[in-house]
């Protein structure tokens, strides 16, 4: 399954830059030209489950292993690490290629989303040596970060909430790369979706935010036709809620 993941991640890349077919977005007669990235991002959210449950296998039947460990954070460095750091990469590019003076901008400006990959690496790698982190996160677990940067790209494509103009803007994209970026090594403890049992009294916060997500997840889909912007909805309260939890138990 960690090898699954892999391969996901490489398949995300292939498609990236994959120019045999085009799809375009249209609004106010913008065209928006973005190869298969959405298969891209399909890639990401599919490795984003497989993940979950790669993990969640593995304690069921009792198989964890410091090989496992490893394996798992290799793949993840590509899948949720490598690959929305080239979507941010595509992002912004396209945001820049707006301006008349395109050209004039050097190319390292496309490479500040970039920022996301190596930021997803220091994560990482603080992962595997911080024991405080067998029950709980310590900042934005790099797959929720990847969540977030695979669906930009969907909500632009289906203009979803009117956020084209939006999500062309580079300097939201930059702000929206440094958010990101602080929360992968940010200290703040944040919920962990490892459960060992269904007890309500065990797994309080967790239940609170699945129940949060499906009432996200209704009024996106049936109230308001939203597809894609429910995932960084669906992220944004995972981070409060979070912090909320953290507040509560330990009054700071």
């Amino acid at each position: 399954m960690t090898l699954f993941n892999l391969f996901l991640g490489c398949m995300g890349v292939v498609y990236l830059y994959n120019d045999h077919m085009v799809i375009m977005s249209k609004q106010d007669d913008m065209l928006i030209d973005m190869g298969l990235i959405h298969l891209t991002c399909y890639c990401v959210m599919l490795a984003g489950v497989v993940d979950f449950f790669d993990g969640f296998v593995a304690r069921m039947l009792k198989v964890q292993s410091e090989l496992g460990k490893q394996l798992d954070s290799l793949a993840d460095m590509v899948t949720f690490g490598l690959v929305p750091g080239l979507v941010m990469y595509e992002l912004l590019a396209r945001a820049y290629y707006a301006h008349y003076n395109s050209f004039e901008y050097p190319i390292l400006y496309y490479a500040a989303g970039f920022s996301v990959t190596l930021f997803a690496a220091l994560r990482l790698a603080k992962f595997n040596i911080d024991s405080r982190q067998t029950t709980e996160f310590r900042g934005l677990p790099s797959p929720a970060m990847a969540m977030v940067v695979v669906s930009l790209p969907l909500i632009l494509l289906r203009n979803e909430m009117g956020m084209t103009a939006t999500l062309t803007n580079h300097w939201v994209l930059l702000g929206t790369i440094v958010l990101l970026s602080y929360l992968m090594v940010s200290d703040i403890p944040m919920l962990s979706l490892k459960v060992k049992n269904f007890k309500l009294q065990d797994n309080q916060w967790v239940f609170g935010l699945l129940l949060i997500a499906a009432i996200i997840l209704f009024f996106g889909l049936v109230i308001f036709h939203i597809l894609f912007a429910v995932i960084p909805m669906i992220i944004f309260a995972y981070v409060i809620l979070s912090i909320t939890k953290n507040i509560t138990e330990n009054g700071i």
